[in-house]
């Protein structure tokens, strides 16, 4: 399965997107990657070096350049400095569309990038995922502490779910 349907997929169920949002707003992790790390996992997947920094760049310019002055635009017309007209809350809706679609976007890119890569390690899928999630908290800098524990188990039993 494609990363895009699977991470749909995965985000609709109970509590991921909860938890992935907490790890975004909290921890100023981008919540691509983290579905990213499951999705490659899942395949039995351990990024290597050469693909995190391919993630790391794709990230970067999509969360810049397109997806965070978005989210902020869409934020502050939600705020109360605003009042509640037509207008404003359709060009809010236009926006999150627009947010959206670029966050479909750099999934596609980010998928591409693991056709341009040699396959990596392997490994069996569920320690896979959380290799490459623990990956990118050290990557960050950010220490795994109880909260992102639970964050991440709560996001591995979903993967682990059938559907």
């Amino acid at each position: 399965m494609n990363f895009t349907a699977w991470s749909m997929a995965l985000y609709a169920r109970p509590q991921v997107e909860a938890c992935c949002l907490r790890l975004q707003d909290e921890y100023g992790l981008d919540v691509n990657v983290v579905l990213f790390c499951y999705w490659y996992g899942a395949r039995g997947g351990v990024m290597d070096d050469a693909l995190w920094l391919r993630i790391e760049e794709i990230s970067e310019q999509c969360q810049n350049r397109l997806v965070r002055p978005l989210r902020e635009a869409r934020r502050w017309l939600k705020g109360p400095v605003f009042e509640p007209n037509e207008d404003r809350l359709r060009l809010r809706e236009r926006i999150r569309e627009d947010e959206l679609d670029a966050e479909l976007l750099q999934q596609k890119w980010m998928q591409r990038a693991t056709e341009d890569s040699s396959p990596g390690r392997q490994a069996e899928p569920t320690a896979a995922a959380r290799r490459n999630a623990e990956a990118l908290l050290r990557r960050h800098g950010i220490m795994l502490n109880d909260e992102i524990r639970e964050l991440l188990e709560e996001i591995s039993r979903a993967v682990a779910t059938p559907v």
